[in-house]
């Protein structure tokens, strides 16, 4: 399940050496709406990959941060660097391939997933 994160947890929590899939949304946002529940489904398969979600209205400092102009976006951390991004709307299968792809592309998160080869 994914929680709402605010800018006093971020900096932590993406230095973590877990994988963290962060969706960047706002809740006047009808693409973020549908993105929603794929977002928590494929969070309930990878349950060992951080699944987070930053509400940009709220969380400017770190929307800013990253550039985030439009969402919504899903932005893959591994020891605090960004390693991936899905932009925009996309289908459930899409996301669950892009979550293990990039989760195969960062060694150092991937040993702490149930995705490791």
């Amino acid at each position: 399940m994914s929680t709402d994160i605010k800018s006093s947890e971020w900096n932590s929590l993406v230095a973590d050496k877990k994988l963290v899939a962060a969706d960047f949304w706002a809740p006047w946002c009808p693409y973020c709406m549908r993105l929603k529940p794929i977002f928590e489904s494929v969070a309930k398969d990878y349950q060992d990959i951080k699944f987070v979600k930053v509400n940009v209205a709220d969380e400017q400092d770190i929307a800013a941060k990253y550039g985030i102009l439009g969402i919504p976006v899903v932005k893959f951390f591994c020891e605090g660097k960004e390693v991936g991004e899905v932009i925009g709307y996309v289908p459930e299968d899409v996301l669950r391939k892009e979550v293990e792809d990039i989760a195969k592309s960062a060694p150092n998160c991937l040993a702490n997933t149930s995705l490791r080869k």
